[in-house]
């Protein structure tokens, strides 16, 4: 009986930890999806000022 519960309290411990490292997997990818979008905002509104600066400047002509 007693190497049965010794067992289970470690078979507690693993899927706790399985569990936390999946969880710090999971949040690292979002917080990089997050990032990448943001990223990727930053590069289309750059692009569209430049776009906006060269149809100024095309109109002036």
């Amino acid at each position: 009986m007693e190497k049965m519960d010794m067992a289970r309290r470690y078979l507690d411990d693993a899927l706790k930890i399985a569990a936390g490292a999946g969880l710090v997997i999971s949040a690292a990818y979002i917080i990089s999806r997050i990032k990448e979008k943001q990223e990727t905002e930053a590069r289309l509104s750059r692009m569209e000022r430049i776009l906006e600066k060269l149809s100024e400047e095309k109109s002036k002509e």
